[in-house]
């Protein structure tokens, strides 16, 4: 681990904390919905906006590290296919278990394949399937990313900004909810223009690029972004009894993209470009090392680790608050997952997959 760029690590870490903390649900998450007083009410709602930043983060590590390597299809498959593959099936016979044990689930064999054919086990293993997607088209993606010039990655990042941003705000303001759907957009899908931008911060951008002037403008940008959302979310103001697995009423667009690259840029900055790894060997740095590389096995197990201390938000809410109960939770869930996930990289078999 002497070459490992740590900040990957604690971007890791952010990312997996965002991602629990978007589970809360009406313990944390939307906690605006039932939230009159309108301080506190714009303050969850940039909570839950800024937590939406995990999931892409997650892509973007990967595009960084992955498509500027050199690997032929077959090993594509071998490595990195082949194990996501075995990770969803092995996870999702757990997940299964555990559904059919709390009756959740029907202790079928038609029930576990329609299931992990169908859908998905549980809501949050949706981000398997859209990786094993990305596994697959990796290799061109690779090809694409070596023959755009920075221009083409500004182009990119440029377009996506106003079509999957800007205009989809100006039409929702006009009473239109989405484009045409004979309007497509592949290269804006996540396991691609997340990626791309993951690939070009790390890549194209030189080291002299990232300093305190650019942190300043992209924290300008992101807090009009911020000011964007609240008042888009407040404007649509959808009732708590019309929410959904996949949506809590909050708005979110493409303008999101700005606050990963805001997130990237400045943890980059700070504990790559600033330090030039001269604090690698430190404790801290080994500790955050091991702690970023059971994030994986922390996300695959978290839901089940949230259903069983659930009660133990409900409790603290009583005498804390409910955000801070929600906070407390968070750790604890990252806390207990982290140490299962450390646990299970020591078993055969599990610690390749882990």
């Amino acid at each position: 681990m002497k070459n490992r760029k740590v900040y990957y690590d604690i971007l890791r870490i952010l990312a997996i904390l965002c991602v629990i903390y978007n589970h809360t649900n009406k313990r944390g998450y939307y906690l605006y919905a039932f939230e009159s007083a309108l301080p506190l009410k714009i303050f969850y709602i940039l909570m839950a906006e800024f937590v939406a930043i995990g999931v892409p983060l997650f892509f973007m590590i990967s595009g960084a590290l992955l498509l500027g390597k050199e690997e032929s299809i077959g090993d594509v498959y071998k490595k990195r296919l082949l194990r996501m593959l075995i990770v969803l099936i092995v996870f999702s016979l757990i997940q299964f278990i555990h559904q059919v044990y709390i009756g959740e689930m029907q202790a079928t064999i038609g029930s576990f394949f329609n299931n992990i054919i169908t859908k998905s086990m549980v809501p949050s293993y949706w981000f398997l399937y859209a990786y094993l997607a990305y596994l697959i088209i990796l290799p061109l993606l690779r090809k694409l990313v070596k023959a755009m010039s920075d221009d083409d990655f500004k182009y990119l990042i440029i377009i996506y900004l106003v079509i999957e941003g800007l205009l989809t705000i100006v039409l929702y303001l006009e009473g239109y909810k989405k484009y045409s759907d004979f309007f497509e957009r592949p290269l804006f899908d996540r396991i691609i223009i997340f990626p791309v931008v993951g690939y070009y911060l790390e890549n194209r951008i030189p080291d002299e690029k990232y300093n305190v002037r650019g942190i300043y403008r992209l924290i300008m940008a992101s807090a009009i972004t911020f000011a964007v959302f609240v008042a888009m979310t407040l404007y649509r103001n959808l009732p708590y009894e019309e929410f959904t697995t996949y949506d809590k009423g909050l708005y979110t667009c493409g303008l999101t993209l700005i606050l990963d690259i805001t997130v990237f840029y400045i943890i980059k900055f700070l504990f790559d470009i600033k330090v030039n790894g001269t604090q690698m060997s430190s404790k801290p740095y080994k500790f955050i090392t091991v702690v970023g590389t059971a994030v994986f096995g922390v996300y695959l197990i978290e839901g089940n680790v949230r259903y069983y201390t659930e009660a133990v938000c409900a409790f603290m809410s009583g005498y804390i608050g409910a955000f801070p109960a929600a906070i407390a939770w968070v750790l604890i869930i990252f806390i207990i997952g982290l140490i299962i996930s450390i646990v299970m990289k020591h078993i055969p078999g599990l610690r390749k997959l882990l």
